[in-house]
């Protein structure tokens, strides 16, 4: 077979030092140039991967992070080196021949870890796909499915990597003293990360809040989003997605807005001392039974809280769907405005009455400027 190795020009009529260094030279360029193919053979294989990972999810957003999105830098790895053994193989270099005999294992592997990376992806998804329809159908809680999904991927994932390194050599019991030696150092190394798995498995277990809920957790408040081994994802009402590792979650207080169906509305509203409080009780009432959203209304209170220091604190109380809550707090507030202003009932201020005595501001304690 004819080595490309060679300079396909002739070096003898050549200076003896260039004559010398030609060949040399010349074989760099050779090795420089199957670099060259052999990541750009990587780059597209890599681009490809991606393309057709993307088309497998509706929202493009999801793809990052996914399994396609961490499988394509290996796909360009194993390209990179597929084309470079090759490469090398055709052109002579001496190395070539032992990279040959390295790929029937690296091909299994590839194989193994290509296979878990399909395998995982359509699990995850066709289990999180059958939540959403049982919640959308039967209102069934679709947390733990979603939990046990992202669960499973990395399982099988884990096990596709263990099984790849098989092939390479290493025997079964001496990888296990590995995983097993890694795994103790990892858990020493990553505490933190450990406690959010195991935190992550009591909110899976004992389910404090679902998918779907509103809760408020260290002070973020929002709907939850999405609930994984490590963290716990809650959607504000801007849009915004904040992250909460789950261990802080199960420290801290976790206060469910919609854990049951409805809620009790608590509003306070300020009159004036001279109000006739039957007459404002009663419009409180009227309104609040009169909101289509409002529920038993038999159970709708209205009552004088407390006497403050410039005006009667009413307040009223009514059971409203949990979901709706802000939108008829929102409508009632504006109603009994309305309906004070109609019934010439005041909503007063804090005054301050200022009294000068003998050329004395008993406001500021300093001589008044008009003596």
């Amino acid at each position: 077979m004819t080595s490309f190795l060679t300079p396909p020009f002739d070096v003898s009529t050549w200076p003896p030092a260039l004559a010398q260094v030609a060949p040399q030279v010349w074989i760099g360029l050779v090795f420089i140039a199957l670099v060259i193919v052999a990541y750009f053979s990587g780059a597209i294989f890599k681009g490809a991967v991606r393309a057709f990972g993307r088309r497998t999810y509706h929202d493009p957003e999801q793809f990052t992070g996914s399994s396609w999105d961490l499988a394509a830098p290996v796909a360009q790895l194993l390209v990179f080196l597929a084309v470079f053994t090759g490469g090398a193989e055709l052109l002579g270099f001496n190395f070539g021949e032992a990279l040959v005999d390295f790929w029937p294992k690296a091909v299994a592997g590839l194989i193994i870890i290509g296979g878990a990376v399909l395998l995982a992806t359509w699990l995850n998804k066709s289990l999180r796909a059958y939540g959403e329809r049982a919640n959308a159908r039967h209102r069934v809680d679709d947390t733990l499915i979603n939990f046990s999904a992202s669960i499973i991927r990395y399982v099988i994932l884990g096990i596709a990597i263990l099984t790849a390194m098989m092939q390479f050599g290493f025997a079964p019991g001496s990888l296990i003293a590995i995983v097993g030696a890694a795994g103790l150092a990892i858990a020493l190394a990553l505490q933190d990360t450990l406690k959010s798995v195991a935190a992550g498995l009591m909110i899976a277990a004992f389910r404090p809040f679902k998918i779907g809920d509103w809760v408020e957790i260290g002070g973020r408040e929002g709907e939850v989003f999405d609930i994984t081994p490590f963290n716990t994802a809650i959607k504000q009402v801007d849009n915004k997605v904040v992250l909460l590792t789950n261990d802080k979650v199960w420290g801290d207080a976790i206060v469910n807005h919609t854990k049951f169906g409805r809620r009790r509305l608590n509003l306070y509203f300020d009159v004036h001392y001279d109000t006739d409080l039957d007459r404002a009780l009663e419009i409180l009432s009227d309104l609040a039974n009169a909101h289509e959203r409002v529920l038993m209304k038999s159970e709708t209170w209205a009552g004088v809280d407390q006497l403050g220091d410039w005006s009667i604190s009413l307040r009223l109380r009514a059971w409203v769907p949990a979901r709706e809550f802000v939108q008829v707090r929102s409508d009632l507030t504006k109603s009994v405005k309305q309906a004070f202003d109609e019934a010439q009932i005041e909503i007063p201020y804090p005054h301050q009455v200022e009294l000068v005595k003998e050329g004395i501001s008993l406001k500021t304690g300093e001589p008044d400027k008009a003596d």
